[in-house]
């Protein structure tokens, strides 16, 4: 959850829950509720070599596109190395102290 975001606190709202402020000064949504706002982006293919990398929001809270597409794009990438890639990306991102859920998924079209 982000209740930070309008959409998403007024999502927290609409299914019973609320939103307060801690200490730390961020919102936090109580209770366990399902918000589903997608973040859709599309891109034309424009070259031979193309990947999917679905990551979740706890991961782009610490990182850019750019920034995942140089790692990815840095390694010389053949199908038995995509599991590595991804080992070595969430190692990165544990380094920047994340406090969310990480999980990415790299698939090669």
């Amino acid at each position: 959850h982000k209740p930070n975001v309008r959409q998403e606190e007024e999502g927290i709202h609409k299914t019973g829950g609320r939103v307060t402020k801690y200490k730390d000064d961020i919102s936090h949504a109580e209770n366990q509720l399902a918000v589903t706002l997608l973040y859709i982006i599309q891109y034309s293919k424009q070259s031979s070599v193309a990947y999917i990398i679905l990551v979740c929001d706890g991961i782009w809270d610490v990182i850019n596109n750019q920034q995942v597409a140089k790692f990815v794009f840095s390694n010389k990438i053949s199908s038995n190395i995509l599991q590595f890639i991804v080992s070595q990306l969430l190692d990165e991102w544990l380094k920047l102290e994340t406090m969310d859920h990480m999980s990415v998924s790299i698939v090669k079209l």
